[in-house]
Formats: structure tokens, C-alpha cells, sequence
């Protein structure tokens, strides 16, 4: 077992599941061929998120209850780390951001953080045998957070285990990477995401593959859409087409300062999906691939799909991931998500003709 390891973890993906899957084979009593035993006091405690020699550290921000950052730090949200780890084992990034309320904050992993995990490195493990650090979103520390780790990670006390679980390794730092073995999570294949929805959420065999096979691999999509839990950025694409269809200026610029006040990793998120949506359209109208679909989201695809076409596909593309270039390098976000939206009228009636000319 390597003593600092970097699980690269797929979007909406089992990363953190994996780190605490890693943290109870280690602290269970009676570990079995197949894993931990699941029945021991240790590996209640693990699964209950109490175990005292399992720590977590992730990003935080300031919001109502937490105003001080200078008093910030994992601890200050423990409670809320725990509820929603009960509720929920697959939640990603923004997830958690909602659910302590900083939707609109970048979350970090900074110095108060480090001077707390440097104060519990300093004890020994309360129950004598292994202690296990696992920090979620490892990509989310700042320089002063990671430097302060390097020694940690390179001269670790007996039986200390660090997992970092990380979307975006490639934004860590090169001396932290270069500390840490790498393992990456496999991306789920169809069938075996649909059997998971009928087994663990008893939806029905044909439902679960038209789900899996549109979540294109994204567990926390995928049983979200089981839940019938919307997804907020696809109401705002929607929204943005129609203002754009509508030619409608005004709409289009409140349309912007509302994403424009969104945090950058919610306009990640809506870049992404916008991506998704323009590609499945246009497979869906021109390529002629079916998808399956049904309800509202069936209607708006076959609606909106004919405008996405071989005249405007690779604009939109294109639109897209320099939106997103703009937003990363802290450009105005209002200018250019008003920007992207003046373009975006432009490309869907070049659409609109294309559709007309082929009647």
C-alpha cells in the first residue's frame, strides 16, 4: 500500500466513493479477500463518517454561518460534509458547493486548512492502528496548502495513508504529483451503469439503459435523472436559446449577469453541458443517430435539434471553448457571456436558413 496516492476520478464520477472504500479495508477488523467485512465496529464507524482516524479535507468558502476565512477550514462545515455523504455517495463538486450554500464562490483548500491537518498529523492514531487522509478535490488547494504538504508526503509518520481524489490532476502542483502514485478510475460502460440504476434504484431494465446511455458514463448524471432531479444549467441553455432564437437583447444581457454571478466552476459546468447538448443535437438531426429520450427533454431535443446542422455546428463549438478560454484567463464574465450571446443569435438563424433551404 502506498503511503500517498492520487486516485484521477472520472466527472460525476466514484473517486471519493473509491477513497472511502480504501479507508475501510484499511481500518476493518476483519478484512475479507473481498474488502472490508463491513460488520465490525471499525467499519460502522467508517461508514457513518465517524471513524476518528479518517479525516477529510475539501473546499470551502465563506457563506452566512461562516463569515471569518481566517478561521476557515473542513472543520467549519463537518456536520454538513457528513449529511451529505449520508444522503448521497456519488455528489460532485457543485453538489457540494449547494449544499453549503457557496454556489456562487469558488471553493479552495488553503492555510487555516493546512495548519489543521498539521495539527492532527502531530497525534497518534486513536485506535493504534492506521490514520487516513483523504482530500477531495486535491486540484482545489492553493501553492501555500500543497508546499506545506510536500513534507508530509515525503517523510510520513508510520501507518499514515493520504488519498488525494482529484478530476483535474493536471492542475497540481508538479511537486505534489511527483510525490504520489497515480491510479485511475475506469470509465463505467453502459451495461454496467444500467445495472447499477436497476439494482440500487429499481428502475425498470429499458428505462435504466436509456439513462445510462445518455449520461455517457457520468454516475452522479445518471442517478440524478433516476431521481428526477433537474439539472439547472440545462434550464439556463434552454433559456439561452430562446433569447437568442427571439433576438432578444435585453433578455440576453439579464441572461448574462445572471451566469456572469454564477462561480466559475458552475460556468464549467454549463460550458460542459452545452457542449453535450450542441453534439447531441446534431447527431440527433444530421447524423441521425437516436437517442433516447422522453418527456420535456424529448420535446425540447426534437424542437431544437433541426437548428443545429452542418451551417452552424462547428461555430458553436468553436463559440464555446472560447467562452470558456475567456472565463478561465478572468476576463469580464459579463462581457463575454454577452459577447457569446450576441454571436449565438448570429449562429442559430444561420441554423434557422439551413433548415428553411433544405424544405
Amino acid at each position: 500500500m502506498p503511503h500517498a496516492m492520487l486516485i484521477q476520478s472520472q466527472e460525476g464520477g466514484s473517486g471519493l466513493a473509491l477513497a472511502r472504500y480504501v479507508s475501510a479495508l484499511l481500518m476493518c477488523d476483519s478484512p475479507t479477500e473481498e474488502g472490508p467485512c463491513g460488520v465490525c465496529a471499525s467499519c460502522i464507524k467508517t461508514t457513518q463518517n465517524a471513524h476518528p482516524d479518517v479525516h477529510f479535507s475539501y473546499p470551502v468558502n465563506t457563506n452566512k454561518k461562516n463569515k471569518d476565512s481566517k478561521k476557515l477550514n473542513s472543520e467549519s462545515y463537518l456536520s454538513e460534509w457528513k449529511e451529505i455523504n449520508e444522503t448521497d455517495s456519488y455528489f460532485t463538486l457543485l453538489d457540494w458547493y449547494r449544499h453549503i450554500d457557496i454556489e456562487n464562490k469558488q471553493g479552495f483548500i488553503g492555510k487555516t486548512e493546512s495548519t489543521l491537518l498539521r495539527s492532527k498529523l502531530a497525534l497518534r492514531a486513536f485506535e493504534g492502528g492506521y490514520r487516513v487522509f483523504i482530500i477531495w478535490q486535491a486540484d482545489r488547494m492553493n501553492p501555500e496548502f500543497g508546499n506545506k504538504m510536500l513534507k508530509s508526503l515525503e517523510e510520513p509518520t508510520p501507518k499514515t495513508i493520504f488519498i488525494l481524489v482529484s478530476e483535474k490532476p493536471n492542475e497540481l502542483l508538479t511537486t505534489i504529483l511527483s510525490r504520489v502514485q497515480l491510479f485511475q478510475e475506469e470509465h463505467i460502460d453502459e451495461h454496467t451503469l444500467a445495472a447499477y440504476l436497476t439494482e440500487r434504484l429499481s428502475v425498470s431494465e429499458g428505462k435504466a439503459h436509456d439513462i445510462a446511455f445518455r449520461s455517457e458514463g457520468n454516475l452522479s448524471h445518471a442517478i440524478k435523472e433516476a431521481r428526477h432531479e433537474g439539472e439547472s444549467w440545462l434550464d439556463d441553455f434552454k433559456m439561452w436559446m430562446r433569447l437568442a432564437y427571439m433576438r432578444d437583447l435585453v433578455g440576453l444581457y439579464s441572461w448574462s449577469e445572471k451566469m456572469a454571478a454564477k462561480s466559475r466552476d458552475s460556468e464549467r459546468q454549463f460550458i460542459a453541458g452545452a457542449l453535450k447538448v450542441i453534439d447531441r443535437c446534431f447527431r440527433m438531426g444530421w447524423v441521425q443517430i437516436d437517442i433516447p429520450m422522453e418527456g420535456e427533454e424529448a420535446k425540447f431535443y426534437n424542437d431544437f435539434s433541426p437548428f443545429i446542422n452542418a451551417s452552424n455546428v462547428q461555430g458553436f463549438l468553436e463559440l464555446l471553448q472560447e467562452t470558456s478560454f475567456h472565463i478561465e484567463r478572468n476576463v469580464n464574465e459579463k462581457l463575454v457571456w454577452y459577447d457569446t450571446s450576441i454571436k449565438a443569435i448570429r449562429l442559430v438563424h444561420t441554423g434557422k436558413k439551413s433548415v428553411a433551404a433544405t424544405e
